[in-house]
C-alpha cells in the first residue's frame, strides 16, 4: 500500500504538509508525526495550515513551527517546495485558504486520509483507508513500512491523533488495530494519563462559562431521537470564549438516553453556520452531511450552510426530521 508514497518521498527533497480547516488532534498529530519522520530522512519540511493550532494541541508543536496561511507565510512558500502532503482531508473545500493556491500549483501531491467521500483526482497519489480509526494510524503504518524510528515525538503525535478520533477509545471506530497501536505507542514512551490531560483536560474558563448557555439552547424532536444545540458569535464573546472552546459540547448531548443524532450549529465570523453531526449508530451522519456538501464519517461529520442561524437550523433540522431513524423508534 505504501510503495508509491515511499517512492514519492525518496524522489523529492522538500515538502509542505497541510490539513483541513479548524484542525483537530488527528490533523495536527498526523502532520507532526509525518514532519518528524521526513526530517529524520533529512528532508526539508514546512507545515502550513489555514487556521491556527488549537491551544490544547500546541504541545505537539513546542517550537511553534506550524505556520498559518496567508498570515505567517506568503504564497511563495508553495513554490519553494518540491511536493505537498495533504493529511486527514480528501477534498479541496475543506482546505480553507490553501484550497485555491494548491489547485493552481503544479507541484505533485499526496493525500493520506481516512474519511469517506474522497474527491476525484484530489491528489496524484492517495491512500484513503476508511477502516482506519484515525489518519494518524496511517502515518504510523507508513513510518513503520519505511523502516523509520518511532521517536517519542512521533509516538505522542500519533497517540494524540488516535485518542482524538476514537474519543479515548469510546467511539464505534475503536478496534483491535487501534488498541494494538496504542499499546505499541506506550512501549515507545507515551504516557496515557498525561496525554489525556493535555488533549482533553485543558479547557479555558471561557469554555466553562460558555457551556451553560450552549446547553441551554437544546431542542429536540422525534421523541428525543434528534437533538440540536447552537452557539452564536455573541454568546462566545459574552463568555470570553473562542471557537475551539466548544469542542466536546456536542458529545454531552449525544450521551443522553435515546438520542440518535445531535446537531451542533456554530455561527462563524463569515456569517455562515458550521454544523457538526454526531450519531449514536443508527443514523448515517456522513449521508446527511454529504447532502449539504460536507463530509466525514458515519458517526461524525460536518458541513457549512448559509446563515443566519435561525434559517440554517430550520433547513437542516427539516431534513433530519424526515430520516426513518428519527421518525421511528428502534425496532420499527
Amino acid at each position: 500500500m505504501w510503495d508509491k508514497i515511499a517512492k514519492f518521498i525518496n524522489d523529492y527533497d522538500s515538502f509542505l504538509i497541510t490539513t483541513h480547516v479548524n484542525p483537530d488532534g488527528d490533523a495536527i498529530g498526523s502532520e507532526m508525526a509525518l514532519k518528524s519522520f521526513l526530517e529524520d530522512l533529512d528532508k526539508d519540511v514546512v507545515v502550513v495550515n489555514s487556521n491556527p493550532t488549537p491551544h490544547n494541541l500546541t504541545f505537539l508543536d513546542p517550537e511553534g513551527e506550524i505556520k498559518v496561511f496567508p498570515y505567517d507565510v506568503k504564497k511563495e512558500v508553495l513554490e519553494d517546495v518540491d511536493a505537498f502532503f495533504i493529511v486527514d482531508v480528501n477534498n479541496s473545500e475543506h482546505l480553507g485558504n490553501l484550497a485555491r493556491p494548491l489547485e493552481n500549483s503544479t507541484q505533485p501531491r499526496v493525500c493520506i486520509d481516512h474519511h469517506q467521500g474522497a474527491e476525484e483526482n484530489f491528489a496524484d497519489v492517495s491512500v484513503n483507508d476508511t477502516s482506519a480509526a484515525a489518519t494518524g494510524l496511517l502515518i504510523y503504518d507508513l513510518i513503520r513500512a519505511m523502516g523509520g524510528d518511532i521517536t517519542r515525538a512521533i509516538a505522542d503525535a500519533v497517540y494524540a491523533a488516535l485518542i482524538t478520533d476514537t474519543g479515548t477509545f469510546r467511539f464505534s471506530n475503536t478496534d483491535v488495530r487501534a488498541f494494538r497501536t496504542a499499546a505499541e505507542l506506550c512501549e515507545h514512551g507515551v504516557k496515557p494519563y498525561d496525554m489525556h490531560r493535555l488533549v482533553f483536560a485543558s479547557k479555558s474558563w471561557g469554555a466553562g462559562r460558555l457551556l451553560g448557555p450552549v446547553l441551554g439552547t437544546v431542542e429536540t424532536t422525534g421523541e428525543g431521537r434528534l437533538a440540536w444545540i447552537h452557539v452564536t458569535q455573541k454568546m462566545m464573546k459574552d463568555a470570553g470564549a473562542v471557537y475551539d472552546d466548544t469542542d466536546g459540547f456536542v458529545d454531552l448531548v449525544r450521551a443522553i438516553r435515546n438520542v440518535e443524532l445531535v446537531l451542533f450549529f456554530k455561527e462563524v465570523p463569515d456569517g455562515k453556520v458550521k454544523v457538526s453531526l454526531r450519531s449514536n449508530g443508527r443514523v448515517n451522519a456522513f449521508a446527511v452531511a454529504e447532502g449539504f456538501g460536507g463530509g466525514g464519517h458515519k458517526m461524525a461529520s460536518g458541513m457549512k450552510v448559509e446563515g443566519p442561524m435561525d434559517s440554517a437550523m430550520k433547513k437542516v433540522v427539516a431534513v433530519c426530521e424526515q430520516l426513518d431513524e428519527i421518525k421511528n423508534p428502534p425496532g420499527q
